[in-house]
């Protein structure tokens, strides 16, 4: 997404490849709007099942169940419908708007065995 104290760009979570293919790059171009990663923010970490993520960059991935045509992600439930499996299970979380944390916030499910990136923890603010 965006910078966190920028106004506009984007509050989408994007998983981006480490090395992007550019079908037309220009260097000259100055301004133009900037893409940063995910780092976990968690005010110390606390009592949090993820303070061992606090500070750590958020790594993504996309997934396919071959088997499965239809997904629903339910808040504020851990169970699924009796007739649907449960295939994995975790925290929703979001920006916190602080400090000029500033623009739209989107929500994700973060699953609750969340890894960081390795080597990740310094807190860098992407």
């Amino acid at each position: 997404g965006s910078h966190y104290n920028t106004k506009g760009g984007t509050s989408d979570y994007l998983c981006l490849p480490e090395i992007p293919q550019y079908k037309n790059y220009y260097s000259s171009i100055v301004h133009l709007p900037e893409l940063y990663g995910v780092e976990y923010d968690l005010g110390g970490g606390g009592t949090s099942p993820f303070r061992h993520l606090d500070q750590a960059d958020m790594p993504c991935v996309l997934c396919s169940v071959s088997t499965r045509s239809k997904m629903i992600m339910i808040p504020a439930r851990y169970e699924c419908p009796s007739d649907w499996n449960r295939e994995y299970s975790g925290y929703l979380m979001s920006e916190l708007e602080l400090n000029g944390h500033e623009g739209s916030k989107s929500t994700i499910c973060v699953d609750e065995t969340s890894k960081p990136v390795p080597g990740s923890g310094a807190n860098t603010n992407p």
